[in-house]
């Protein structure tokens, strides 16, 4: 593949979340970190830890830890949809961080 094709990638390591009763995000109790990369179609960019981002799967997840993926390892991890403007605070993601 030629180096005009390649894009930048990253990992992402995320944990579920799920709204409360006011709306906003936090980590769903019982469940463990997972992680996900960037893809060439990815919409959004990423801002912070304790963003929000949507799976292919539409579940929500928010990130925990971010590193710099090798472009020829992309295709061991599952890419991520899309970024939202949505925030866990940091206090909710102690546990986690």
């Amino acid at each position: 593949m030629s180096d005009s094709k390649k894009y930048d990638t990253y990992l992402f390591t995320g944990v579920l979340v799920e709204q409360d009763a006011s709306g906003r995000y936090q980590p769903k109790t019982g469940v463990k970190s997972n992680v996900w990369r960037t893809g060439k179609h990815t919409k959004g960019k990423f801002k912070q830890i304790g963003q929000v981002f949507l799976t292919e799967k539409g579940q929500a997840i928010t990130v925990l830890n971010t590193e710099k993926l090798p472009f020829n390892k992309r295709h061991n991890y599952s890419s991520l949809q899309r970024w939202t403007r949505e925030q866990v605070s940091l206090e909710l993601l102690k546990e986690w961080l």
